[in-house]
């Protein structure tokens, strides 16, 4: 890396002098972008025993790293980290597969929004894929219409075992890296529903897409794994102990009132309405196909897709054996507080 960006440096230096060169590139001899493609694209030296990271996240490659170094690393102090190379991926989930293998199921998207809709599959990823205009308004036919309206549409948290069980019976989790799924042990978790035990959820969306339509932290303490299987998706993420200044909201406080929208773009929160969020600290990071994101319990997230592909992903809950005394007793506030709702006592 240091050769390419010598290189580069030495190009600028022969060019003639920009008067509105900001300090950065004056400094480097390189803009802020190209260096930070060069740092993005730099290759790993795993021989050398290289850390690598993409946006203050650790970057690691399936199969290189023991189960304690993993273990070590990210999932006892509960660090993100993005597994590259990931075998477990379910990479065959492309647009095209989805498209003839599921385009007449009518899936829904936005599916807990108010403005819910309905839609074929295969409808859904056409209007993704389509470079027609996405102002309705000047749409020549229905058709072109209903592209435009879709574009901006998000199938998300759709279960994989109750849409597409012959899909789901193909994922797993890599245990020589997680070890067991507590989930899964009706013995150490007994209470929670059975859907939990095989969690994994669909997202597919577009460029288009706000993305997540707010930020928040996962139930009852439990981590993800987000598995891209085509496309690339970027991820805000904000540690727990930044929780306040996200302004949870509700009983469960697992929602931010912030837009999840404002976020896509600095400066896009409003720190008038919002002032404490100018000490939280955000993390954002790419995740790309074949690649996996692990968001660990109690952080805070929110994604949308990027680049000009269709975003499909997979995301997995699970909760480490060690951590299943804490999940049980989260469950059952989790369950306390869904009672009292049910009644109008909690909001």
């Amino acid at each position: 890396m240091s050769d390419q960006i010598a290189q580069r440096v030495r190009r600028r230096d022969t060019m003639a002098d920009d008067d509105d060169d900001d300090p950065f590139d004056a400094l480097m001899g390189i803009d802020a972008e190209e260096f930070k493609q060069l740092l993005d694209e730099a290759p790993a030296s795993a021989a050398a025993g290289e850390k690598v990271f993409r946006g203050g996240v650790a970057v690691v490659d399936d199969g290189s790293i023991s189960r304690e170094e993993f273990r070590a690393r990210f999932l006892v102090p509960r660090v993100p980290v993005v597994i590259r190379d990931a075998a477990f991926a379910p990479t065959h989930l492309t647009p095209a597969y989805l498209r003839a293998t599921y385009g007449d199921v009518i899936v829904p998207l936005d599916v807990t929004a108010a403005n819910r809709a309905d839609a074929k599959l295969g409808d859904f990823l056409d209007a993704l894929s389509s470079t027609s205009s996405s102002n309705a308004a000047a749409a020549d036919d229905d058709d072109d219409a209903e592209r435009s309206r879709l574009k901006s549409r998000y199938l998300r948290n759709l279960q994989m075992h109750e849409w597409f069980p012959r899909e789901a019976a193909k994922l797993r989790l890599p245990e020589r890296l997680f070890g067991a799924n507590a989930l899964a042990d009706a013995a150490l978790v007994p209470r929670c529903p059975d859907s939990w035990r095989r969690w994994h959820e669909l997202f597919v969306c577009g460029p288009e897409c706000d993305g997540f339509p707010f930020l928040h932290r996962d139930t009852c303490g439990v981590a993800a794994a987000s598995m891209q299987a085509h496309g690339a998706k970027r991820f805000t993420l904000f540690h727990p102990d930044d929780g306040a200044r996200l302004y949870p909201r509700g009983g469960s406080g697992l929602r931010s009132e912030i837009p999840a929208r404002a976020l896509a773009k600095p400066g896009g929160v409003c720190l008038e309405t919002y002032p404490a969020f100018a000490r939280a600290k955000r993390i954002t990071v790419d995740v790309r196909a074949g690649e996996c994101l692990v968001v660990p319990p109690d952080w805070w997230h929110t994604a949308r897709a990027v680049g000009d592909e269709v975003s499909v992903s997979v995301a997995a809950s699970f909760v480490d054996v060690e951590r299943a005394d804490a999940f049980n007793d989260a469950y059952a506030e989790f369950e306390a507080l869904r009672s009292l709702a049910s009644v109008g006592a909690a909001t």
